[in-house]
């Protein structure tokens, strides 16, 4: 059952192309990247194309970094080529990007150029000016203008993007805030909003917050969500896998679904292949020992370095909530591990967002 919730080698895998490796044109003061220990580098045509010679399955591409559109539109242009030639196995392409570096250059690449690829956007914005005031050059200076001016390149492109929030200690109070930005972004896809977990010896960073605070914010932007009818317009996780969850519905959020960390791999330059970008490639690197990537997966997750995962789950599939929950995000929990009171503060605040979810039932 653990392995199964880990590694499914029947569905599709998800690739996450770290193709700027962790560089990145913005200095985010809480950057996970910048922790992780990889050398300077891009992902080349031919280590990509050896990439996905090796699966057999179809495959999901999400271009992602540090931030990908920094290895310019020469080489970009170069991978979506290599893609092209794969697009029969391809089922969607995907760029996560921080917004900055976009231009009608780059658009005129990603929906002239290779329109038949059907690119989606999405962009990293946390909030409000205020909300966003940890995303910033490398002079300081807040990057929420830029990101607005993306999607509004974008608007004009007759494109929708997606946008990833992180909440952070002090975004805590702008809730209502954040629900006004959302509705007057017009050509918003989806939202996704995560959680500042940070953790230095064992204790959560200074700007994260906790996650009860996250739970209380998720649930205070639920009910405006709901008095708003915000959802008519746009869907947002954690809360559209709460409403499914709580109705019996598969989610398709990795948080609430059981399909996790090994079916999302993260492809870094030189081909480094470690599970969901969430975790070290430090601490999960996976062994290519076989031809096929599948194959590779398969045997390290039955490795003894995957122990402290699937202990992780074990414990879950104990729980009452465990069809709501199904675990969260086992990276956060790896991460909690060694403070009790921190790992114990995660499951009950996944019962309070239940309580919550209770009231959505259909």
């Amino acid at each position: 059952m653990t392995e199964d919730i880990l590694y499914d080698p029947n569905r599709d895998l998800k690739l996450v192309l770290k193709v700027s490796s962790n560089m990145c044109n913005i200095d985010c003061k809480y950057c996970f990247e910048k922790m992780k220990h990889i050398r300077d580098a891009f992902i080349t045509e031919q280590q990509l194309e050896n990439i996905l010679k090796k699966i057999k399955n179809n495959v999901v591409i999400t271009f992602h970094g540090g931030e990908p559109l920094l290895i310019g539109k020469s080489k970009m242009n170069a991978l979506l080529n290599i893609v092209n030639l794969y697009k029969n196995k391809i089922k969607s392409v995907k760029i996560q990007t921080n917004g900055t570096l976009f231009d009608d250059e780059y658009a005129e690449l990603f929906f002239k150029k290779y329109k038949d690829l059907n690119i989606e956007v999405a962009i990293s914005l946390d909030g409000t000016y205020e909300m966003n005031k940890l995303r910033v050059d490398y002079k300081g200076n807040n990057t929420f203008d830029k990101v607005i001016d993306a999607y509004e390149i974008l608007d004009k492109w007759g494109k929708k993007a997606g946008m990833l929030s992180v909440i952070s200690k002090h975004s805590i109070k702008y809730v209502e805030d954040y629900a006004d930005l959302i509705m007057q972004i017009k050509n918003l896809s989806f939202v996704k909003i995560n959680p500042l977990f940070n953790i230095e010896n064992n204790i959560l960073t200074p700007d994260s917050i906790s996650p009860m605070e996250f739970s209380q914010f998720i649930i205070k932007f639920g009910m405006i969500y709901i008095e708003r009818k915000i959802y008519k317009k746009i869907a947002v996780e954690p809360i559209l896998s709460m409403i499914q969850n709580i109705n019996g519905k598969e989610s398709k959020y990795c948080n609430y679904n059981k399909h996790k960390c090994f079916e999302f791999l993260s492809i870094y330059p030189n081909e480094l292949i470690g599970p969901c970008d969430c975790f070290s490639i430090n601490d999960f690197s996976i062994d290519k020992d076989t031809y096929f990537l599948e194959d590779s997966i398969s045997k390290n997750i039955l490795s003894n370095k995957i122990i402290p995962i699937k202990k992780l789950l074990d414990k879950c599939e104990e729980c009452d909530i465990f069809e709501f929950c199904v675990g969260g995000c086992l990276s956060q929990r790896y991460y909690f591990r060694n403070n009790e009171a921190l790992s114990k503060e995660f499951c009950d605040s996944k019962k309070m967002l239940f309580e919550f979810a209770k009231q959505l039932k259909i």
